[in-house]
């Protein structure tokens, strides 16, 4: 018989089971009002996986119970003779609970069936994320329910979701409503049942707004307000509608924890031959003729970004953002904002470790997916680390050279970026790009969820694409 208890994705820290199958009921017991919501989740899932709808009544076979002396985030699920019982202290650890039982479902003999085991887990990295770039090509909103649930079945906490860049604005704004690109901007009515589609299932949506670069957009539709240099002026009139853009943005997504304010590849030079920009820059302590016009530069992005994180830390939000700008400026920026390492070019791993900050691994290679140019194998994202960085840019002072860090607390986890810069024209329809680009995501999540869940190795690769290459299809179905 199949080993089915080796098909979970990520490996549990302690699971033991036997060569057994045990039939099970479609019926649930939920012990606490804080599962209604992942069991409800759930049977959405079990119907399409395994075409049966669990409910809730009196002889379930599924029990959800409390245990208080867990941490948040980890469950057991431990399989006996006659039912499964799941355990928690939080509702994200049964949401994990319920997604393990997900993945360990099969049908025989027309009953629903898993094997007889026991789980107790619980994640490593409380950043387990990937990133979808929004604003390139134009994703149908079905495509952000369905990177939802992939997250629910590899356990990746949370969703990265990039809606701004030059070629599209995919947000409706309601104080700059000439923002919404159109035929390319999700609705209102789309974002609030993003946000409770998410929610519902534990996932933790990370909207972002990409500045003071990648603003294209801005700078044509309200030239009168930010310009037309694509980067953000710092004015008093465009700095305040940036932090009402960034206010905004928070109010449309309620149960962010985090918001992204961008933060790299801006052509930072041109604010210092800018005069329209001496005054802001004055009031806020800027020297505007300091000779040294690359740190004035780097100077004015730090401003740029605390100014934006102030705006979402009002709101009571946490802030990320791309390394982008100099260590000579890190004591300008709060080390409340989490940092994405991902070039080793603006500054270096060691140097925002050394500044203070708590990172993220966004290594270019080989966490990131740019459909069909540049992608690595899902063995080599397997093999991956969140203390491992392979630069790739030309600058970078590890170009060529893989860096490793030792173990440090602050690494917070990891993400897959998944890019749409070469879609266009790389293929007959934009269609056909973006799902493609889906199905190279999906391989890769599977390795990044195994590596941020775990930050040690608990089995080799060809185990887990064992594992991969039996929930495949489970995580294909889920996406239609």
């Amino acid at each position: 018989m199949e080993n089915v208890a080796l098909a979970l994705i990520p490996y549990p820290k302690y699971i033991t089971y036997r060569q057994e199958m045990l039939a099970i009921m479609p019926i649930m017991e939920i012990c606490d009002p804080m599962f209604a919501r992942p069991a409800k989740a759930f049977a959405g899932y079990a119907q399409r996986l395994v075409g049966v709808r669990f409910t809730e009544g009196r002889g379930a076979s599924v029990v959800l119970r409390v245990d208080p002396d867990m941490q948040s985030g980890e469950y057991s699920l431990r399989v006996q003779t006659a039912r499964v019982v799941l355990s928690a202290a939080d509702a994200q650890g049964m949401q994990y609970a319920l997604a393990t039982l997900g993945q360990l479902m099969r049908v025989l003999d027309g009953r629903v069936s898993v094997p007889v085991c026991e789980v107790r887990d619980q994640p490593d990295c409380e950043h387990r994320c990937v990133m979808i770039d929004l604003a390139r090509n134009w994703h149908p909103f079905d495509y952000l329910l369905s990177y939802v649930d992939l997250c629910w079945f590899y356990k990746v906490s949370r969703l990265h979701l990039h809606f701004t860049d030059d070629q599209s604005y995919t947000l409706q704004s309601a104080i700059y409503p000439k923002l919404a690109t159109e035929g390319r901007s999700y609705t209102s009515e789309d974002i609030a049942y993003l946000n409770k589609y998410a929610a519902e299932r534990g996932i933790s949506l990370i909207p972002e707004i990409d500045v003071p670069g990648h603003c294209t957009q801005l700078c044509k539709n309200y030239p009168e307000i930010f310009g037309t240099d694509n980067i953000i002026p710092q004015t008093e009139a465009a700095m305040s509608a940036m932090q009402a853009l960034f206010a905004e943005l928070c109010d449309m997504f309620p149960n962010a924890e985090y918001v992204h304010v961008g933060g790299d590849e801006a052509a930072i030079e041109k604010w210092t031959t800018n005069e329209a920009c001496r005054a802001y820059a004055e009031s806020c302590g800027i020297d505007f003729d300091n000779p040294d016009k690359r740190y004035l530069a780097e100077r004015m992005l730090a401003n740029f970004v605390q100014k934006m994180a102030d705006a979402v830390m009002a709101k009571g939000k946490r802030v990320m953002a791309w390394e982008g700008f100099a260590p000579a400026v890190n004591e300008f920026v709060s080390k409340d904002i989490i940092m994405h390492s991902w070039e080793n070019y603006y500054q270096t791993t060691p140097q925002l470790l050394e500044g203070g900050f708590k990172i993220i691994n966004s290594s270019w290679r080989p966490m990131y997916v740019v459909t069909p140019a540049a992608y690595w194998s899902q063995k080599e994202v397997y093999n991956w680390s969140i203390y491992r960085w392979t630069p790739v840019h030309p600058d970078s002072p590890y170009r060529g050279v893989t860096i490793e860090i030792p173990a440090n607390d602050n690494v917070l986890g990891g993400q897959l970026l998944a890019w749409g810069d070469t879609i266009q024209g790389s293929f007959p329809t934009v269609a056909e790009g973006i799902a493609e680009e889906r199905r190279l995501v999906a391989e890769r999540m599977a390795a990044l969820a195994e590596n941020t869940w775990n930050r040690e190795k608990v089995r080799g690769y060809e185990e887990f694409l064992t594992a991969y290459e039996a929930l495949a299809r489970a995580a294909g179905i889920l996406i239609g």
